[in-house]
Protein backbone atom coordinates (compact mmCIF):
# COMPACT_ATOMS: atom_id res chain seq x y z
CA UNK A 1 0.00 0.00 0.00
CA UNK A 2 1.12 3.29 -1.31
CA UNK A 3 1.86 6.03 1.85
CA UNK A 4 -0.47 8.31 2.26
CA UNK A 5 0.59 11.96 0.98
CA UNK A 6 0.11 14.80 3.38
CA UNK A 7 -0.51 17.82 1.81
CA UNK A 8 1.96 20.65 1.25
CA UNK A 9 2.69 23.04 4.66
CA UNK A 10 1.19 26.40 3.63
CA UNK A 11 4.29 28.59 4.38
CA UNK A 12 3.19 31.49 6.02
CA UNK A 13 4.68 34.61 4.29
CA UNK A 14 7.27 36.61 5.44
CA UNK A 15 6.04 39.71 8.15
CA UNK A 16 7.59 42.07 5.90
CA UNK A 17 5.64 41.14 2.75
CA UNK A 18 2.09 41.12 4.80
CA UNK A 19 3.01 44.71 6.30
CA UNK A 20 3.80 45.87 2.51
CA UNK A 21 1.07 44.34 1.31
CA UNK A 22 -1.37 46.20 3.95
CA UNK A 23 0.64 49.51 3.39
CA UNK A 24 0.08 49.18 -0.07
CA UNK A 25 -3.70 48.74 0.20
CA UNK A 26 -4.23 51.36 3.06
CA UNK A 27 -1.84 53.63 0.86
CA UNK A 28 -4.36 52.97 -2.28
CA UNK A 29 -7.48 53.13 0.04
CA UNK A 30 -6.49 56.64 1.41
CA UNK A 31 -5.89 58.26 -2.19
CA UNK A 32 -8.60 56.81 -3.48
CA UNK A 33 -10.83 58.47 -0.96
CA UNK A 34 -8.92 61.76 -0.42
CA UNK A 35 -9.75 62.48 -4.20
CA UNK A 36 -13.27 61.42 -3.73
CA UNK A 37 -14.04 63.29 -1.05
CA UNK A 38 -10.95 65.49 0.21
CA UNK A 39 -8.59 65.25 3.18
CA UNK A 40 -11.00 67.12 5.87
CA UNK A 41 -13.70 64.38 5.27
CA UNK A 42 -11.31 61.46 5.26
CA UNK A 43 -11.22 59.47 8.50
CA UNK A 44 -8.99 56.99 9.50
CA UNK A 45 -11.55 54.47 10.45
CA UNK A 46 -12.60 55.10 6.38
CA UNK A 47 -9.30 54.18 4.83
CA UNK A 48 -9.21 51.45 7.03
CA UNK A 49 -12.34 50.10 6.25
CA UNK A 50 -12.07 50.72 2.58
CA UNK A 51 -8.83 48.42 2.81
CA UNK A 52 -10.22 45.55 4.97
CA UNK A 53 -8.44 46.73 7.90
CA UNK A 54 -9.06 48.33 11.19
CA UNK A 55 -8.60 52.02 11.81
CA UNK A 56 -5.99 50.56 14.59
CA UNK A 57 -3.85 49.02 11.60
CA UNK A 58 -3.57 53.09 9.84
CA UNK A 59 -1.99 54.11 13.03
CA UNK A 60 0.01 51.28 13.67
CA UNK A 61 1.51 52.03 9.92
CA UNK A 62 1.50 55.63 9.51
CA UNK A 63 0.94 57.15 13.07
CA UNK A 64 -1.41 59.88 12.17
CA UNK A 65 -3.66 61.51 8.93
CA UNK A 66 -0.44 64.00 8.83
CA UNK A 67 2.45 61.29 8.17
CA UNK A 68 -0.37 59.34 5.86
CA UNK A 69 -0.26 62.50 3.56
CA UNK A 70 3.54 63.23 3.90
CA UNK A 71 3.77 59.51 2.26
CA UNK A 72 0.82 60.79 -0.73
CA UNK A 73 3.13 63.78 -1.28
CA UNK A 74 6.03 61.22 -1.60
CA UNK A 75 4.10 58.85 -3.60
CA UNK A 76 3.22 61.54 -6.74
CA UNK A 77 6.86 62.82 -6.05
CA UNK A 78 8.25 59.62 -7.10
CA UNK A 79 6.04 58.24 -9.38
CA UNK A 80 6.69 62.08 -11.65
CA UNK A 81 10.23 61.98 -10.82
CA UNK A 82 11.44 58.71 -10.76
CA UNK A 83 8.68 56.72 -12.84
CA UNK A 84 7.81 58.93 -15.58
CA UNK A 85 10.61 61.92 -15.85
CA UNK A 86 13.82 60.15 -15.47
CA UNK A 87 13.40 57.58 -18.66
CA UNK A 88 11.97 60.54 -20.51
CA UNK A 89 14.57 62.76 -20.18
CA UNK A 90 17.10 60.09 -21.19
CA UNK A 91 19.27 61.40 -23.56
CA UNK A 92 17.64 64.92 -23.62
CA UNK A 93 19.16 68.09 -22.77
CA UNK A 94 18.88 71.74 -23.19
CA UNK A 95 15.67 73.20 -23.78
CA UNK A 96 13.82 70.01 -25.25
CA UNK A 97 14.46 68.47 -21.62
CA UNK A 98 12.42 71.79 -20.38
CA UNK A 99 9.84 71.27 -22.39
CA UNK A 100 9.57 66.94 -21.83
CA UNK A 101 9.87 68.59 -18.27
CA UNK A 102 6.89 70.27 -17.78
CA UNK A 103 4.72 67.82 -20.58
CA UNK A 104 5.69 64.74 -18.38
CA UNK A 105 4.35 66.69 -15.48
CA UNK A 106 1.04 67.21 -16.58
CA UNK A 107 0.92 63.76 -18.82
CA UNK A 108 1.76 62.23 -15.37
CA UNK A 109 -1.36 63.98 -13.35
CA UNK A 110 -3.84 62.27 -16.15
CA UNK A 111 -2.09 58.88 -15.73
CA UNK A 112 -2.20 58.74 -12.25
CA UNK A 113 -5.94 58.94 -11.95
CA UNK A 114 -6.72 58.90 -8.16
CA UNK A 115 -3.31 59.88 -6.72
CA UNK A 116 -2.86 62.91 -9.07
CA UNK A 117 -6.24 64.31 -7.76
CA UNK A 118 -5.63 63.61 -4.55
CA UNK A 119 -2.43 65.56 -5.14
CA UNK A 120 -3.98 68.41 -5.55
CA UNK A 121 -6.80 68.15 -3.54
CA UNK A 122 -4.15 68.06 -0.72
CA UNK A 123 -2.40 70.98 -1.65
CA UNK A 124 -5.57 72.86 -2.10
CA UNK A 125 -6.47 71.97 1.59
CA UNK A 126 -3.03 72.37 2.71
CA UNK A 127 -3.36 76.08 2.01
CA UNK A 128 -6.00 77.24 4.47
CA UNK A 129 -8.00 74.65 5.51
CA UNK A 130 -5.78 72.11 7.29
CA UNK A 131 -2.55 74.08 8.40
CA UNK A 132 -0.81 71.27 9.42
CA UNK A 133 -0.30 69.38 6.56
CA UNK A 134 1.32 72.95 4.62
CA UNK A 135 4.61 72.27 5.49
CA UNK A 136 4.72 69.16 3.44
CA UNK A 137 3.51 70.68 0.22
CA UNK A 138 5.96 74.32 0.87
CA UNK A 139 8.55 71.13 0.59
CA UNK A 140 7.05 70.08 -2.27
CA UNK A 141 6.57 72.93 -4.21
CA UNK A 142 10.42 73.78 -3.48
CA UNK A 143 11.75 70.49 -4.33
CA UNK A 144 9.71 70.85 -8.13
CA UNK A 145 10.84 74.55 -8.31
CA UNK A 146 14.64 73.31 -7.49
CA UNK A 147 14.67 70.87 -10.34
CA UNK A 148 13.27 73.14 -12.77
CA UNK A 149 15.37 75.83 -11.77
CA UNK A 150 18.17 73.28 -12.63
CA UNK A 151 16.20 71.76 -15.84
CA UNK A 152 16.49 76.11 -16.74
CA UNK A 153 20.36 76.34 -16.10
CA UNK A 154 20.71 73.33 -18.50
CA UNK A 155 18.64 75.30 -21.33
CA UNK A 156 21.22 78.43 -20.33
CA UNK A 157 24.23 76.38 -20.38
CA UNK A 158 23.36 75.00 -23.64
CA UNK A 159 22.50 78.51 -25.27
CA UNK A 160 18.75 77.59 -25.72
CA UNK A 161 17.75 80.25 -23.29
CA UNK A 162 18.85 83.90 -22.81
CA UNK A 163 21.80 83.69 -20.44
CA UNK A 164 20.50 87.00 -18.99
CA UNK A 165 17.31 85.44 -17.72
CA UNK A 166 16.63 84.76 -14.13
CA UNK A 167 16.28 81.04 -13.61
CA UNK A 168 14.83 81.02 -10.00
CA UNK A 169 11.66 83.49 -11.72
CA UNK A 170 11.40 81.71 -14.62
CA UNK A 171 10.91 78.23 -12.62
CA UNK A 172 7.99 79.97 -10.58
CA UNK A 173 6.56 81.24 -13.66
CA UNK A 174 6.78 77.69 -15.01
CA UNK A 175 5.37 75.76 -11.82
CA UNK A 176 2.18 78.39 -12.29
CA UNK A 177 1.83 77.55 -15.47
CA UNK A 178 1.50 73.62 -14.37
CA UNK A 179 -0.30 74.45 -11.39
CA UNK A 180 -2.82 76.46 -13.02
CA UNK A 181 -3.44 74.26 -16.31
CA UNK A 182 -3.86 70.75 -13.76
CA UNK A 183 -6.31 72.58 -11.51
CA UNK A 184 -8.46 74.16 -14.35
CA UNK A 185 -8.49 70.39 -15.82
CA UNK A 186 -9.91 68.48 -12.85
CA UNK A 187 -11.68 71.80 -11.96
CA UNK A 188 -12.85 70.75 -15.64
CA UNK A 189 -12.24 67.73 -17.41
CA UNK A 190 -13.98 67.57 -20.11
CA UNK A 191 -14.29 71.53 -20.76
CA UNK A 192 -10.63 71.49 -22.87
CA UNK A 193 -8.36 69.50 -24.87
CA UNK A 194 -5.28 69.04 -22.48
CA UNK A 195 -3.49 67.28 -25.40
CA UNK A 196 -3.70 70.77 -27.55
CA UNK A 197 -2.69 72.61 -23.88
CA UNK A 198 0.69 71.15 -24.12
CA UNK A 199 0.98 71.60 -27.55
CA UNK A 200 0.49 75.10 -27.31
CA UNK A 201 2.84 75.21 -24.10
CA UNK A 202 5.47 73.68 -26.48
CA UNK A 203 5.14 75.57 -29.47
CA UNK A 204 5.20 78.50 -27.43
CA UNK A 205 8.31 77.93 -25.85
CA UNK A 206 9.79 76.89 -29.02
CA UNK A 207 8.67 80.35 -30.65
CA UNK A 208 10.09 81.94 -27.76
CA UNK A 209 13.60 80.06 -27.18
CA UNK A 210 14.54 78.52 -30.17
CA UNK A 211 16.39 81.44 -31.50
CA UNK A 212 18.04 82.27 -28.23
CA UNK A 213 21.48 81.60 -29.93
CA UNK A 214 20.73 84.04 -33.00
CA UNK A 215 19.88 86.55 -30.87
CA UNK A 216 22.83 86.54 -28.28
CA UNK A 217 25.17 86.52 -31.66
CA UNK A 218 23.17 89.21 -32.50
CA UNK A 219 24.12 90.77 -29.38
CA UNK A 220 27.70 89.85 -30.25
CA UNK A 221 28.36 91.61 -33.53
CA UNK A 222 26.86 94.78 -32.62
Amino acid sequence: MAPKRLPPVKRPRAQAERRAQSERRLLDAATQLIAEQGFSKTTLAQIGAKAGYSRGLVNERFGSKDQLVRVLADEFQTYFQYDRLVPALAHQHGLEALLITIDTYLDSVVRSEHLGRAYYELLGESIGLVPEIHATFVEADQLLRAAIERTIGSAIRAGDVPADIDAKAFAVFIVALLRGTVMQWLLDPTGFDLGAVRAVIRRTFESAFRRAPERQREKRRR
